[in-house]
């Protein structure tokens, strides 16, 4: 059941003379701390790796004017202590004990994200949130909104913080990419909301898959009516979004349909997206989509022309179903974005007919991988597996379960997964993992700059991977 009749906060204007703990010092933690630090009657922030966590310039009191040295404190800090507000990023799972006992204590448990949309919620705000797809979607979205004319913020999940925006509020509409961390304790709904897919994900943050499609669907439980563009081609986001009485169905249904490779406009017929630059159906079901939230926000379809040219004009997102050029006959592909089963299935879809070499592994969080084992079993010609760490060798006895015949090799790291598919007689090194990146080992950013190192497709100079998050994978400890 989805959760209504929640009681609005009051935005970040109700942490104001409070007791406020931040929980989680990374960018997001540390943006939102000078946000709210100055109108604070104590501001104290914790993370699990404070050992690693820098120290940063913030007010630490309301009294103090000047910004003082501000050092990161064990989450031990909030034991017994009386806060009003423990504001927690999305690495920190909202199920974690330490802050069902800061409830407990009387705080208000709540994130960034929940206090920027109750403060934006008479802006236009279009909030775009799935299982995959997200960051592509969000994408498109703002290009499809910038035919109108426009003037669209993208932030969220994406890369920059929804905390920023209290910054630049001047658009006319912003767009916002939200994972199921994001939404799991929002309490007011977005002008539109669009849900790209429903799969299980993120189970060991969530706890179960109830709590995660609950959390995902959040979202859109404030109100009745809120307009949400559903994929009509996800059985279970179609099943799970039936109560909401604005929902509008794409792909299959509705205003804007996929039919063969052409996104349809109603009665006006195809858009012509010869020049469309993201590579498979899925991102053509994500193009309608966007033009489906558009048309949600503002009653009408922008004109065809700007339509194409914006939605033609977008790339592809880093590290999803990237071509990253062509080595000795061989084209790379980085799809370090596919964290779960159900994006590396995609993957292969797209790849359908080739002879590819497919590097697959990372940190087992215990979804099912049998349906990507009989997708490798039935592809002709079936990919070569090359698999490490814990998820591929799920995936290696998904496969020995079924006898499959496909070739497979364990390969003890990245570099040496690369070596093993660069010489197998392909034409493409697809690298999908199908798992998130195992904590010793950064984030998806990266493995994406160590896969695009070893297939020797690096840019010069190319820098270690940053903070910008996509597609919902957490950044590592609190931040």
């Amino acid at each position: 059941m989805h959760r209504r009749g929640v009681p609005l906060i009051g935005g970040v204007a109700a942490l104001a003379g409070r007791r406020v703990a931040v929980f989680g010092a990374g960018s997001e933690g540390q943006a939102f701390a000078r946000q709210v630090g100055p109108s604070c009657a104590e501001l104290v922030m914790v993370d699990d790796a404070v050992e690693n966590a820098p120290g940063f310039s913030a007010p630490r009191r309301a009294s103090e004017a000047v910004l003082v040295e501000f050092d990161v404190q064990a989450p031990s800090a909030l034991d017994g202590r009386p806060f009003d507000f423990v504001v927690h990023s999305p690495g920190v799972s909202r199920y974690d004990e330490r802050l069902a006992a800061a409830a407990r204590r009387g705080a208000v448990v709540t994130t960034p994200t929940a206090l920027w949309l109750e403060d934006f919620q008479d802006r236009q705000v279009v909030a775009v949130t799935g299982s995959k797809g997200k960051t592509t979607t969000a994408m498109l979205t703002a290009a499809v909104l910038g035919a109108y004319g426009l003037d669209v913020a993208l932030a969220g999940n994406i890369g920059r913080p929804v905390t920023e925006l209290y910054r630049d509020q001047t658009h006319d509409v912003f767009v916002v990419e939200l994972s199921s961390f994001q939404t799991a304790d929002v309490t007011t709904s977005p002008s539109v909301g669009v849900l790209t897919l429903l799969s299980p994900d993120h189970l060991d943050w969530h706890r179960n898959v109830e709590n995660y499609f609950d959390d995902k669907l959040r979202l859109f439980s404030a109100r009745d009516d809120v307009p949400v563009a559903v994929n009509g081609c996800s059985e279970e986001a179609v099943a799970r979004t039936s109560q909401l009485a604005g929902r509008v169905r794409y792909g299959t249904g509705g205003p804007v349909r996929l039919e063969g490779s052409h996104v349809v406009l109603g009665e006006r017929g195809p858009l012509d997206l010869e020049k469309f630059q993201l590579l498979g159906e899925h991102n053509l079901l994500n193009a309608c989509g966007a033009v489906t939230a558009g048309h949600l926000l503002t009653g009408e379809f922008a004109e065809e022309g700007r339509l194409e040219d914006e939605l033609c004009a977008v790339t592809a997102p880093r590290s999803r179903l990237e071509p990253i050029g062509d080595r000795a006959g061989v084209g790379y592909i980085d799809d370090a974005l596919a964290s779960n089963p159900e994006g590396t299935l995609v993957a292969l879809r797209v790849f359908a007919g080739r002879r590819i070499a497919l590097i697959v592994g990372g940190q087992d969080r215990g979804l099912d991988f049998a349906p990507l084992a009989r997708a490798i079993e039935a592809a002709s010609p079936q990919p070569v597996v090359v698999w490490l760490d814990d998820a591929g060798a799920a995936i290696a006895a998904a496969l020995d379960d079924m006898a499959s015949g496909a070739v497979r090799h364990q390969a003890p790291s990245l570099e040496a997964a690369v070596e093993v598919a660069s010489s197998s007689g392909v034409e493409v090194v697809l690298f999908s993992p199908a798992a998130p990146t195992p904590h010793a080992e950064g984030t998806y950013l990266d493995r994406s700059r160590r896969f695009r190192q070893a297939a020797g497709t690096a840019r010069a100079g190319e820098a270690r991977a940053g903070a910008a998050q996509a597609d919902g994978e957490p950044r590592r400890g609190s931040s």
